[in-house]
């Protein structure tokens, strides 16, 4: 069996490198929302920018990983689509929880649809991966991901982002996507020696 890591990078080194790829993403497509493009930064640039850093970090470890941007900038946008075009579904579970529980509505909504774009870009990527990672550990990594970025988000800017200057709201796209990161990362590095200990084994 081929090798999933092409380098012998070390664990810490490439987790410490892949949040902060993906702090620096979400500040600036974060940035880029709260400054002028709106939605058009969610929708379009989010798996781009996202994508592209998480690149430079994934080939330092990973052989054959050049359309992982690519990969990540269609999948956040069908799953954006995918996300917009089913608020019927999404909204009821929204209300239930927001009215049974409380908190605000906001948080709800992060939590249940945060995970859709995510998964659909984690999906592509899978598709970068191939067999190198499992699929389902790939995918449940996300899951699990998505739902801590969205609440997150929620969260901090509930807390911070009336007193934040505009230029700066950023930084709490920045934070929930670290926190997705630290989940995604782990879950990468684990995924991808596994191959190597069954071949060993």
């Amino acid at each position: 069996m081929t090798h999933a890591v092409s380098r012998q990078l070390p664990s810490t080194q490439f987790l410490l490198k892949w949040v902060l790829a993906n702090l620096l993403g979400g500040f600036l497509v974060g940035f880029l929302e709260n400054n002028g493009l709106q939605f058009a930064a969610t929708l379009l640039l989010t798996g781009i920018v996202l994508g592209t850093l998480q690149w430079w970090v994934v080939r330092q470890v990973v052989q054959q990983v050049r359309w992982w941007p690519l990969a990540s900038a269609l999948g956040w946008i069908v799953g954006s689509l995918i996300l917009a075009s089913s608020s019927s579904l999404y909204t009821p579970p929204v209300n239930a929880l927001w009215n049974q529980f409380g908190l605000w509505e906001v948080f709800w909504l992060n939590l249940i649809t945060g995970p859709i774009p995510v998964l659909v870009m984690a999906l592509a990527q899978a598709l970068v991966l191939g067999r190198r990672v499992q699929l389902v550990g790939w995918l449940l990594a996300n899951l699990v991901a998505g739902v801590v970025e969205g609440g997150v988000g929620a969260t901090l800017c509930a807390a911070i982002c009336q007193p934040l200057p505009t230029a700066l709201v950023g930084i709490v796209s920045g934070l929930a996507w670290a926190a997705y990161s630290v989940i995604t990362g782990a879950a990468l590095l684990w995924l991808l020696k596994r191959p190597q200990e069954l071949s060993n084994g």
